[in-house]
Parts: structure tokens; C-alpha cells; sequence
């Protein structure tokens, strides 16, 4: 009944690139609610779709549900994600001396045009090989957005970016395994600008290599970036801070700064 009344008021075509799933009756409330589904957050026909336009306008007809708290939306999931990021130091393999393993990330470099959110950009690759004569922190963290790493992690970072510049360091990036249109995104959420990269590890494929990856599949995060922090210089690795527990320690710009 519901897929008639859409096909007749708001024709799938009409809704440009997304992708209708169908509709269903709030519970408790009058109206409908419209499903649709993305092939990825911030990609260029994803975000062009979600934005306000013509489109938009006949999607409106129907009344929309707004979210509500569940088992994984609530704080209480914030403090299970914490505790399943948990690990030992036996699963570590990379250690001080190690010259780091030959990699590739994916980055949106920064650029004024995507201030205004009208604009996703185009993901470049970054070899490792890249940081061959130069002091690197980089600083791994298990999804964007996410609390500990939103509110905690990354901020100081760029709080603090004179003096890690004063301390000799060239580089500091941010990593996780998200794609690099969601880090774009988060990364001009932070204002890191063009100080700051925000590289993403698809599947931690890189951080596995160093016994830093971690399945949170149990939370449907699927694999993840564990929480740690390296200071590479000419490819050497000069510094290992592995997060034992939740929270912000050894990996934070604090106990790097005093590192180095």
C-alpha cells in the first residue's frame, strides 16, 4: 500500500541518487517514515542527494520519525565501545627500532572549497614512503566521531600544533579505518585544516601488520584501528603508545610532546 502511495506522490526518480527502501507506519503517530539508504556517507552522489533541493521538497511530503535512543545509540554504548577497545600488550608487534611496515592511506587533502560543504573532493593515496627523511606523529584512533576520539584525542593535537612544529615534527596524522570521505568530513568538523591530515587504513590493513588492528563486529564496527600512537622518524619508529584500556594516555599529545 505504502510503496503505491510513494510511487504516486514521490516517484523514486524524483529522489535523484538515493535509494528508496520503502515505508512504514510510525508507531504511536500519524504519517510515514521514508527509508532510504546510501552507498556511502559524504560520497558526491550521496551528499549531492541528502541536500536541500527539489528532491528534498517532495521527500518532505511525508513525515519523518526522529530518532530515538537504543542499546547502541545511548552513553551507555559509548562506555561498551570504550571497553571492547580494550587490549594486551602481548598482541603488539611493532616495537621502538622497527622501521615501520611499506603502506598506502587514502586522504582528501584540504582545500578552502570544501568550507562550505558544497564540495566532498577527490581521495589521493599517500605512501609511507613519502615520510622517508621526516619526523611523523601519527596517531590512530578507532572512528571518527566516535566519543573518546571526538571529544578527547584528536582535539589537543591541534590545540598544541606549534609546539609539536617546535619540537622538529613534520607531520601529524590522524588515522583510522574509515573511509577517507568520512574523515574529510570529521577532519573539517575539527578545523584541522591543512595542519592536520586525516588518513584513512581501509580494514586497519596497515595497523594489522603492527598487531594494531581489533573486530569490534560484535558492535557492528566490523574491523577497526585500535588506539595508539607512533613517532616515526626517517621510517624508524621512535616511539610506541598502545592504549591498555579506555580513555587517553600514552597516546595523547601530552606523553608525545614529553617523548620527543
Amino acid at each position: 500500500m505504502y510503496g503505491a502511495i510513494l510511487a504516486k506522490r514521490a516517484p523514486t526518480k524524483a529522489l535523484g541518487a538515493s535509494r528508496v527502501l520503502g515505508l512504514s507506519r510510525s508507531s504511536g503517530a500519524s504519517g510515514c517514515r521514508l527509508l532510504t539508504t546510501f552507498p556511502g556517507h559524504m560520497t558526491a552522489p550521496c551528499y549531492k542527494a541528502a541536500s536541500p533541493g527539489p528532491a528534498h521538497a517532495a521527500a518532505t511530503r511525508y513525515r519523518t520519525s526522529t530518532p530515538t535512543i537504543t542499546a547502541r545509540t545511548s552513553p551507555a554504548s559509548a562506555r561498551t565501545y570504550a571497553s571492547n577497545a580494550t587490549m594486551s600488550a602481548s598482541d603488539v608487534k611493532v616495537k621502538v627500532g622497527d622501521t615501520i611496515p611499506q603502506g598506502t592511506f587514502t586522504y582528501i587533502p584540504y582545500t578552502p572549497e570544501l568550507e562550505n560543504h558544497s564540495a566532498c573532493g577527490i581521495p589521493v593515496k599517500l605512501n609511507t614512503d613519502e615520510w622517508k627523511g621526516k619526523k611523523v606523529v601519527l596517531v590512530s584512533v578507532p572512528g571518527a566521531f566516535t566519543p573518546t576520539c571526538h571529544a578527547n584525542h584528536v582535539p589537543p593535537f591541534l590545540e598544541k600544533y606549534d609546539e609539536f612544529k617546535k619540537k622538529g615534527v613534520d607531520v601529524i596524522a590522524i588515522v583510522a579505518a574509515n573511509d577517507a570521505f568520512v574523515l574529510s568530513g570529521w577532519a573539517r568538523f575539527l578545523g584541522l585544516k591543512d595542519k592536520i591530515l586525516a588518513l584513512s587504513d581501509p580494514n586497519a590493513r596497515w595497523s594489522a601488520q603492527l598487531g594494531l588492528a581489533q573486530d569490534l563486529s560484535a558492535l557492528d564496527f566490523g574491523t577497526r584501528t585500535k588506539r595508539y600512537a607512533l613517532v616515526i622518524d626517517d621510517l624508524q619508529v621512535k616511539y610506541v603508545g598502545v592504549e591498555p584500556e579506555r580513555g587517553v594516555t600514552v597516546s595523547g599529545a601530552d606523553a608525545i610532546l614529553a617523548a620527543l
